[in-house]
């Protein structure tokens, strides 16, 4: 089900965005919907990465460790 939102965007991303449609003969509200998803998918990573980091419990390798480990 598709739902409208109305938000505000900045006049700057509004132009980048309408020229971008244009290039690419994708509407505005495909490239929108793309760019909130990989935001939110980013932001969702980050997010597990720091729960990560405060389990005492895991061990964590120094890069140096990774690529011994690896035989690099």
């Amino acid at each position: 089900m598709k739902k409208d939102e109305t938000i505000k965007i900045k006049p700057k991303l509004i132009h980048r965005i309408n020229q971008l449609s244009k290039d690419t003969n994708k509407d505005a509200s495909y490239h929108m919907n793309k760019a909130l998803e990989e935001y939110i998918e980013e932001q969702e990573d980050l997010n597990e990465a720091l729960e990560r980091l405060k389990d005492k419990k895991e061990k964590y390798l120094s890069s140096e460790q990774l690529k011994k480990s690896l035989g690099l």
